[in-house]
C-alpha cells in the first residue's frame, strides 16, 4: 500500500501552477501563492524590506486585514483620504500625506472599482515609494486597459469564499514584475527559507503563509471562470445604472474615466436632503421588498477599538510607542471625506448569478421605497 495522501504545497504541481497561471492572467512575471489575502497584503508589504519606524499611506475604509500587516512589520500607518464619490484614495491627500519618513503607499481598488493610478504612481516615482495595490476586492478589473495588480510595484490578492473567485475558503496571492519583490515574498510568505539563494537555510524572518495544493486546485479552476464572471457583473451593473437613471433620490457611485470594475458590490448614493428617514431606515425598506442592500459600507479603521486603543503588543502600544514621530499621531478627524463617503453611501451585493428579472426588481423596489419616502 501507498503512503498517505500529501496536500501540502511541495506535495504536488497545483500551488505551481496556479501561481503560472495566475502570471499568466494577468501579463506579469511572476506569482506568489499564499493563504489568504491578509497574508497576501502582510507579504507584499514585507516583499519591500521597509526599515521599521517608516510610515505607509494607505485608505481609511478597508478591511483590517489590509492594514494590520502595517501594524505587525513594526510600520506605521497614515490615513490618506477619499474621494467621497468613488471611496478609492484622494491622490491630492496621499500627495499631502508624503513625509521624509513615507516608504510605501498601498492603493485599495474598493468594490472592485480601480484606484486613480496615474497620479498615484507619479508620486510614488517623485518620492521613491513603494506602491502596493490592494486588489482584494478587483479581481480582473481594469485601469485605462491594464489589469488592476500589474500597475504598481506590487500586488495582493484575496481567495477569500465570497469574492469573484475562491481557493475554497481563504486564499490569496502576490503578483510582480519585479524579480528582487518576488524573491523577498517568497521567502517570508515560507518562514524565511533561502529561496533562490546558495544557503537553503531561513535568511530572514517569515511566516508560514503556504497555500495547500486542494486550495490551488479550486482556484485554479475558478481563475478559468473570471473572465466570464467579471464580464457578466460588468452588464448587470450597467443595467443597474440604466434602470436607475430615473430615479431623484438615489444614485449609482461614480466610476472615473478610464476605470472597467469588476464590481464585487455596487456602492449606492443616498441624498439625504431628498428623503424624510434615514440612511438605515431606506435601506431596511428595501431589504424588505427582498433586495440586499446594506445601510453602510465598514467604519473607519482608526475609529475601531483595537485601534483607538493602541491594543496591539500587549500594553506597549507599539509601534507608535516605540518611534518618537509616531508616539503621540492622532487620527482623529484626518479624513472627513471618508466619513461623508460612508454616510451617504449604502452598498448593493451584486452576483453574477443575476438575471434581468434581479436588476428589474432591484429598481422597481428602490423606486417604491422613494415614492414613500421622497420629500
Amino acid at each position: 500500500m501507498g503512503g498517505p495522501q500529501r496536500l501540502g504545497r511541495y506535495d504536488g504541481q497545483e500551488t505551481d501552477s496556479l501561481e503560472r497561471e495566475w502570471a499568466e492572467f494577468h501579463g506579469a512575471k511572476f506569482a506568489a501563492a499564499v493563504s489568504s489575502g491578509t497574508a497576501a497584503v502582510h507579504t507584499a508589504l514585507a516583499a519591500g524590506m521597509l526599515e521599521a519606524g517608516s510610515e505607509v499611506i494607505t485608505p481609511p475604509v478597508t478591511d483590517p486585514g489590509g492594514v494590520n500587516p502595517i501594524l505587525f512589520q513594526h510600520l506605521i500607518p497614515i490615513f490618506a483620504d477619499l474621494d467621497p464619490q468613488t471611496f478609492n484614495p484622494d491622490p491630492v491627500s496621499v500627495a499631502k500625506r508624503i513625509t521624509d519618513r513615507t516608504r510605501a503607499i498601498i492603493a485599495v481598488h474598493l468594490a472592485g472599482q480601480p484606484c486613480d493610478m496615474d497620479p498615484i504612481m507619479a508620486l510614488a516615482q517623485k518620492h521613491d515609494l513603494l506602491v502596493i495595490e490592494d486588489c482584494s476586492q478587483a479581481h480582473g478589473a481594469r485601469y485605462k486597459g491594464r489589469l488592476a495588480g500589474t500597475i504598481g510595484h506590487i500586488s495582493a490578492f484575496s481567495l477569500m469564499g465570497g469574492k469573484h473567485l475562491t481557493a475554497g475558503g481563504e486564499g490569496g496571492v502576490v503578483l510582480t514584475n519585479d524579480e528582487e519583490l518576488y524573491w523577498n515574498a517568497k521567502r517570508f510568505a515560507d518562514k524565511g527559507k533561502g529561496f533562490n539563494l546558495e544557503d537553503g537555510r531561513n535568511v530572514v524572518l517569515g511566516l508560514n503563509y503556504r497555500l495547500t495544493e486542494i486550495q490551488a486546485a479550486i482556484a485554479r479552476e475558478q481563475l478559468r471562470k473570471l473572465p466570464d464572471i467579471v464580464a457578466k457583473r460588468q452588464a448587470l451593473a450597467s443595467r443597474l445604472r440604466q434602470g436607475m437613471a430615473r430615479l431623484k433620490t438615489v444614485r449609482f457611485w461614480k466610476i472615473i474615466e478610464g476605470a472597467e470594475p469588476s464590481y464585487w458590490f455596487c456602492f449606492l448614493r443616498l441624498d439625504p436632503e431628498a428623503v424624510t428617514v434615514s440612511k438605515e431606515q431606506f435601506a431596511a425598506a428595501v431589504r424588505a421588498e427582498g433586495v440586499p442592500l446594506g445601510a453602510h459600507y465598514a467604519w473607519l479603521l482608526y475609529e475601531f477599538p483595537y485601534f483607538k486603543q493602541r491594543r496591539t503588543f500587549g500594553t506597549s502600544g507599539a509601534p507608535w510607542t516605540c518611534y518618537e514621530h509616531s508616539r503621540d499621531l492622532d487620527y482623529t478627524g484626518c479624513c472627513p471625506n471618508a466619513d461623508k463617503a460612508i454616510a451617504q453611501h449604502m452598498t448593493l451585493q451584486l452576483h453574477e448569478c443575476w438575471t434581468e428579472r434581479e436588476v428589474a426588481d432591484t429598481v422597481a423596489a428602490l423606486a417604491k421605497v422613494e415614492a414613500h419616502y421622497a420629500r
